[in-house]
C-alpha cells in the first residue's frame, strides 16, 4: 500500500482537473492505496514572502498557516499527484503557490513517484508549453520518476472532462499505481 497525496490547484471545486483528481483517487483507492486530495483553494496559505526566515530556523517557515500540514504530508507521500488547469500558457497561481512554499523543505523533497492532471481549454501543444514549473519543482526531488500524464484538452467549460475518454483514464492511471 502506497500513501498518495493528490495537490488540486483548481480554483473550481467542479472543475476539470479537480474532477480527475477525484477519479484517480477512486482507482487508487480500490487497488488498496491510502490517498488523500489537497484542494489548495480550500486551505489557509500565504504567498512566499522571501524573508529566508525557514532558511534560519531549520527548516520551518515563518507563516503560521496550512501549509505547514500539507509539507508533513508531502514528505510522508510516496506518490504526489500534481493537477493543475492551465491558465494562460503556465500552470495556476494556486499551484505555484504551492511550490513556492515547498522551499523551507526544498533540500529534502524526497523520492516520489510523480503523476501530473492537467487540463486546459485549448489543445496538447498548450498544455505541454506550460509544464516548465511542475517539471523544474519535480527535478528537484531527491529522485522522482514521473510514472503518468493525463491531459485533458479543448474543456474550457467545468465538466466537460466526464464526457472524454480521459475521465476513465484518470481512474485507471489511479488504478495503477
Amino acid at each position: 500500500m502506497k500513501n498518495v497525496l493528490i495537490i488540486s490547484s483548481s480554483p473550481r471545486k467542479y472543475g476539470n482537473s479537480q474532477i480527475l483528481c477525484e477519479q484517480f483517487k477512486k482507482g487508487a483507492e480500490a487497488k488498496g492505496h491510502q490517498v488523500k486530495i489537497v484542494r489548495i483553494m480550500e486551505q489557509k496559505i500565504g504567498f512566499c514572502r522571501a524573508c529566508d526566515g525557514c532558511m534560519r530556523n531549520g527548516g520551518t517557515c515563518v507563516l503560521k498557516d496550512d501549509m505547514n500540514e500539507i509539507l508533513k504530508m508531502f514528505q510522508e507521500a510516496d506518490v504526489l499527484v500534481l493537477a493543475t488547469p492551465v491558465y494562460f500558457y503556465g500552470i495556476s497561481a494556486q499551484m505555484k503557490m504551492f511550490i513556492d512554499r515547498t522551499y523551507p523543505i526544498w533540500q529534502h523533497l524526497g523520492k516520489k513517484e510523480v503523476y501530473y492532471i492537467i487540463s486546459a481549454g485549448l489543445g496538447t501543444d498548450i498544455i505541454e508549453r506550460s509544464l516548465g514549473d511542475l517539471d523544474g519543482f519535480v527535478e528537484h526531488f531527491e529522485e522522482y520518476k514521473i510514472a503518468g500524464k493525463i491531459y485533458a484538452t479543448n474543456v474550457m467549460e467545468a465538466g466537460l472532462v466526464k464526457d472524454q475518454s480521459v475521465f476513465q483514464e484518470a481512474y485507471d492511471m489511479g488504478y495503477s499505481v
